[in-house]
């Protein structure tokens, strides 16, 4: 009895190093913008918030990517000059404003499945951004 569990103990202990040496070879998964993303940004001095949602898809050169907004402030404008490097994302879009085009640039740190940053224009408005990711 004891020499019929000496062959299936062999064999499952070859199995298991060979399934950690295939984990160990796995390369990490590295961090990405790909997906849609919720939230908020604040974007007066009192701290009034809107709901946002940005969208990102991966493409050849690199990325593309729309935000809207739920109050219907900005809907669906194109995110240009896309960079994601170093868990950092940057981009821009132009806001479309009873004055004129207003062009908004965006920098946010991905943490986890969260981007938070900061929202600025040319003219010096600013606000805070965090989004996270839906799943």
């Amino acid at each position: 009895m004891r020499k019929s569990l000496v062959l299936p103990m062999v064999a499952l202990a070859t199995l298991a190093v060979f399934a950690g040496i295939a984990f160990a070879q796995t390369p990490p998964k590295k961090p990405d913008v790909v997906g849609t993303w919720l939230g908020t940004a604040v974007v007066s001095e009192d701290g009034t918030q809107i709901e946002i949602t940005v969208v990102m898809s991966k493409t050849e050169a690199g990325y593309a990517g729309k935000i809207s907004d739920a109050s219907g402030m900005v809907s669906d404008s194109e995110l240009r000059k896309i960079v994601f490097k170093d868990n950092k994302l940057s981009c821009e879009f132009d806001l479309a404003e009873p004055s004129g085009i207003t062009l908004i640039q965006i920098e946010m740190a991905l943490e986890n499945e969260t981007l938070k940053g900061i929202w600025s224009s040319p003219e010096g408005d600013s606000g805070t951004i965090e989004i996270k990711r839906q799943r």
